[in-house]
């Protein structure tokens, strides 16, 4: 897949990793546990958004704070024109990897009303292997199953998915660094990260903020 314009660079690396302190033993995967062992690496991302309307129409970026904000309606347009028929997004498409286990790590904040696909782990040739939904009444789940958080809307909090390309690889998600999911991945191939909001049958205008994403690499591989 052709990214169209130009990619923007991710702003804000931080290249001070965690200082070290002193936990408890309560303190179970905290963000220093689960980012040990792996590097932050900049990153590229192509903003998906209605065909007919501006980026500006549907995401903003606000650099003092590093917040991504999406929004979209259900009776907008798809991101790209006919004979594209699936549901209005507005998205942030990270680069697509094919080797190494990657992380993708960022605070989210869902408003009310949102029912929508706030972030998937996309296999490059034949969709998407995880989903994550936001619905009104402030669950989130993987797909329409697991479980993610209850009282989701109008507040921070952090998901992580992990992705590792390798044959016997796993998908995994974490809310607030706790683990809630484990999946099997497809093996090596083409793999991307998305978030931001993707429209869901019956809803009306779903939105959004991400921000302080990052991009991990294990640094075993």
């Amino acid at each position: 897949m052709k990214f169209q314009r130009t990619f923007f660079f991710a702003i804000g690396l931080a290249l001070n990793f965690y200082s070290v302190r002193v936990i408890g033993a309560a303190e179970t995967n905290s963000v220093l546990s689960l980012t040990d062992g792996w590097k932050q690496v900049p990153f590229k991302y192509q903003i998906q958004h209605p065909y007919d309307l501006k980026t500006a129409d549907r995401y903003d970026f606000d650099a003092t704070n590093n917040i991504h904000h999406f929004w979209v309606f259900f009776t907008d347009k798809p991101h790209a024109p006919p004979p594209n028929k699936t549901t209005a997004r507005t998205e942030m498409r990270l680069e697509t990897f094919s080797t190494g286990e990657h992380m993708f790590d960022g605070d989210v904040n869902i408003s009310p009303g949102t029912f929508a696909c706030i972030a998937q782990v996309f296999d490059a040739a034949h969709g998407p292997m995880q989903m994550i939904f936001a619905h009104p009444d402030g669950r989130v789940t993987v797909r329409d199953q697991e479980l993610v958080m209850t009282n989701a809307i109008g507040r921070w909090w952090n998901l992580k998915m992990t992705d590792d390309p390798k044959n016997g690889g796993k998908v995994k998600i974490y809310a607030d660094n706790v683990l809630v999911g484990t999946y099997n991945s497809r093996g090596p191939r083409d793999y991307y990260f998305k978030c931001g909001v993707y429209s869901r049958k019956d809803s009306d205008r779903s939105e959004a903020r991400y921000r302080n994403i990052k991009m991990w690499v294990k640094q075993d591989q």
